[in-house]
């Protein structure tokens, strides 16, 4: 296992901590002027991967507020640029890039400035968003010099879940510190026992046609993000679902020609995926089973540790797939540090795609 992106998402877990430590502060007194404000609904913007950040942190808060905490929504920034809700006191918005220069965001954040509060979550101490936003947090962990995102993925997000927990106050936030520290450990868990078992698994898996990635909760927008990865490393079609919609839509497709990845870490939900995908095996799809122990009978199986939390599953669950992801495109000769998707990104004006080798 080699090459940049598989180091950088052996880096994640330190990358967590270093945000954890870093961040802190910014995201404390963020939240406090937010809440001096009156702030009753935050718009969390992003595209692609922030987009899912985005949903992930949203999710974090839906499970810890109360009915009088603020409202938190999430939205891809094109979306909300073009089809802008009415805003008023009391909203802000927080607009979530790794480089900084996502033009929608950038858009959003300058003709908001003056009327509403915005915050920028960056991990480029220098880029155009830095510049604009009222309020900056910087993730840590060290620059990346790769176009996917994913230890800046674990270091976005977990600001954002940090600025979340801010505003919520009182032992929330402190829990909010307290489970962002677990997941790191549990990252490193994950990664460290199933970084042995990816090449074989990915010689297997090289003449595969379909992926779906199936996860429930926090495990959900853990998928969303596993299939973006499978995509952008390996350019294999896959499929994000949510587990009780993967029982209608998906499973009308679902064949011998399918491979299914069940992010299972325990919680709610992983009662849901297992039957989900014990019927994928019985219409004979293959079975990737990323779980803490291995419940489908024939399924391939990447460990996590038994204390990863669902909520927080884009951290502690999602860094088997990637490796995965890294290790299934060298076997299917593409080199995921150098893809060639980078130029279509440009000719669409998408300028804020790091190529590799670039500066940040």
């Amino acid at each position: 296992m080699t090459g940049r992106i598989a180091a950088e998402i052996r880096d994640e877990p330190a990358a967590i901590r270093a945000t954890l430590a870093a961040s802190r502060d910014a995201a404390g007194e963020t939240a406090e002027v937010l809440v001096a404000g009156g702030v009753r609904r935050v718009h969390l913007i992003g595209n692609g991967t922030s987009y899912h950040s985005s949903l992930a942190a949203a999710l974090v808060h839906r499970r810890l507020a109360n009915a009088d905490d603020p409202l938190v929504l999430a939205w891809t920034a094109g979306e909300f640029r073009h089809y802008a809700p009415d805003l008023a006191d009391g909203d802000a918005v927080v607009g979530i890039s790794a480089s900084g220069e996502f033009r929608d965001v950038i858009a959003v954040t300058e003709a908001l400035k003056g009327r509403i509060p915005t915050v920028a979550i960056v991990h480029n101490p220098g880029s155009a968003l830095t510049g604009l936003a009222d309020h900056v947090i910087l993730s840590a962990g060290g620059p990346s010099s790769v176009p996917v995102m994913t230890k800046t993925f674990a270091s976005t997000l977990t600001a954002a879940i940090l600025l979340l927990g801010e505003l919520l106050g009182d032992d929330r936030a402190e829990d909010t510190v307290t489970a962002l520290t677990a997941a790191a450990g549990d990252a490193e868990e994950a990664i460290d026992r199933s970084a042995p078992l990816v090449d074989a698994l990915a010689d297997d898996l090289a003449a595969a046609e379909h992926v779906f990635v199936v996860g429930s909760g926090g495990g959900y927008v853990a998928a969303l993000e596993g299939a973006l990865k499978l995509k952008e490393m390996a350019l294999i079609h896959a499929e994000g679902s949510e587990s009780w919609e993967m029982a209608s839509g998906a499973a009308t497709l679902i064949g011998p020609s399918s491979t299914v990845v069940a992010l299972a870490p325990n919680g709610r939900g992983r009662d849901a995926v297992l039957d989900v995908t014990r019927h994928c095996a019985e219409w004979g799809a293959r079975i990737v089973e990323i779980a803490p122990e291995a419940a489908i009978p024939g399924a391939d199986h990447l460990p996590l540790a038994t204390a990863a939390e669902e909520d927080l599953a884009s951290l502690s669950a999602l860094p088997p797939l990637a490796l995965l992801a890294d290790a299934l495109a060298r076997v299917r000769g593409i080199d995921p540090d150098v893809p060639a998707w980078t130029e279509r990104y440009r000719s669409q004006g998408l300028t804020h795609v790091i190529g590799a080798g670039e500066p940040r």
